[in-house]
């Protein structure tokens, strides 16, 4: 029991020992400011560590109102650091407006970089200094009203992210003008605009999530060094616009190197065709009838989600892609034979196709769906298509029921060296 005691003393002194400058920041990747406090209890040297910290974190989850802005008021009046990177505030109850405003007041006059503010309670205003704070590199805002009156000076910001938010475009047009440094900006979950336009020669990465917007003929994503693009879960009326925007996005943006397409399209034909794409993931599209997608560069392809196409054309694609077909239709209604019967024939031929304009991928993964219509084609003859795929990747198959659709497919692939298979709870690897 001695030398346990001594064992622990030694480590307490060893946590004692270390530099300052280490102490601050362990205590700032913890996940709140609160937790950094609490950790005064390790040892005598570390209860007076937290007030140099670098990292304000608050987050009213569990605390009264009055209790929480109490510990705020506290912890700002002790803290004696003299730069702040780190200023997140996050409330879950409804307060006054100027006791938001004045912590981020605090935050600007320590020469903040990083600042998040959520209100869930209730709907905040982004008071006017803070557009004229020239000195933020990172900015996340949650349920804000963001009109600024006037030009923006954010000379330093790189990202911004925009979600549950209120604004229109004269506001967006604003902040891009203001921000010449912009690389990544996300709107997510907004307030419905009249229209929508995005031009910035510093963006390289644009996320786009559950947008809805009013007037389909503007809209215009004009980023020429733009390296990411998501759209997800876009809600536009005219579907035929929205597909020329697609198309228009893709040849503009000759760097463009990561796309995802996500729940979007109202459209029957997609055209992805694109020299410097890498990334391409299509999901939960189940309007369209036919994709064409050519891209020479590309190194990884997801369909996945609900995809009731029809017809595929996927061509120029490189020997070195990793391609993942893990998609399904959606269940059919109760028909007539003869229906079911059609729609099965076109499952197969589809099936047949991509099979064979994959046949060259280093890679493959298929899905549950793709197996049972592979054993449907394998009882009617067999499957002769010969696939040069050297990884094999089977998500979550039934091993009972798709089992003649595992042995097509691993004996039509002679240069295959490496199979997995993904089951409910784990995976095997031969």
């Amino acid at each position: 029991m001695e030398s346990k005691r001594v064992k622990v003393e030694e480590e307490a002194d060893r946590i004692s020992a270390l530099p300052d400058a280490i102490i601050h920041h362990i205590l700032s990747l913890l996940p709140s400011t609160k937790e950094a406090i609490q950790t005064g209890i390790l040892s005598k040297r570390w209860q007076n560590q937290w007030p140099g910290v670098a990292v304000l974190i608050f987050d009213s989850t569990g605390m009264f109102p009055r209790s929480f802005h109490k510990f705020i008021e506290n912890t700002l009046f002790l803290h004696d650091c003299c730069k702040i990177k780190k200023f997140h505030l996050q409330y879950y109850h409804r307060r006054k407006e100027d006791q938001f405003t004045s912590k981020i007041l605090y935050a600007t006059r320590k020469d903040v970089e990083d600042l998040k503010l959520s209100s869930l309670a209730q709907v905040y205003r982004l008071p006017k200094s803070l557009f004229n704070y020239a000195s933020l590199v990172k900015l996340r805002t949650h349920n804000c009203i963001i009109m600024p009156k006037g030009n923006v000076n954010w000379g330093c910001l790189t990202a911004l992210n925009m979600e549950s938010c209120r604004f229109n475009n004269l506001a967006l047009e604003h902040i891009l003008c203001g921000s010449p440094l912009l690389k990544s900006l996300e709107l997510r979950y907004c307030d419905p605009i009249d229209k929508l336009v995005i031009a910035s020669k510093s963006m390289k990465r644009l996320v786009l999530l559950d947008l809805t917007i009013m007037n389909i003929e503007v809209i215009e994503i004009s980023c020429p060094n733009l390296e990411k693009l998501s759209l997800q879960s876009m809600h536009i009326d005219d579907p035929k616009v929205f597909g020329q925007v697609i198309e228009t996005v893709l040849f503009g943006c000759s760097l463009l190197e990561s796309f995802e397409l996500i729940d979007s399209c109202m459209f029957k034909q997609l055209v992805i065709a694109s020299n410097s794409l890498k990334i391409l993931v299509l999901r939960d599209l189940n309007d369209i009838s036919h994709i064409e997608i050519s891209c020479p560069k590309l190194e990884k392809l997801k369909l996945s989600g609900c995809l009731n196409i029809e017809t595929a054309k996927l061509i120029n694609l490189p020997t070195s892609l990793c391609a993942t077909s893990d998609f399904y239709y959606d269940p059919e209604p109760e028909s007539l034979d003869e229906k079911h019967e059609s729609s099965n024939e076109k499952h197969e031929s589809l099936i047949k196709d991509i099979l064979r304009q994959l046949q060259n991928a280093k890679e493959l993964k298929i899905s549950r769906w793709f197996l049972e219509i592979l054993s449907a084609i394998e009882m009617g003859g067999l499957f002769s298509q010969v696939l040069n795929i050297k990884c094999l990747t089977l998500n979550y198959p039934d091993i009972n029921g798709h089992h003649s659709g595992i042995a097509c497919v691993l004996r039509n692939a002679p240069m295959l060296e490496k199979l997995v298979i993904k089951l409910a709870r784990h995976e095997q690897v031969w």
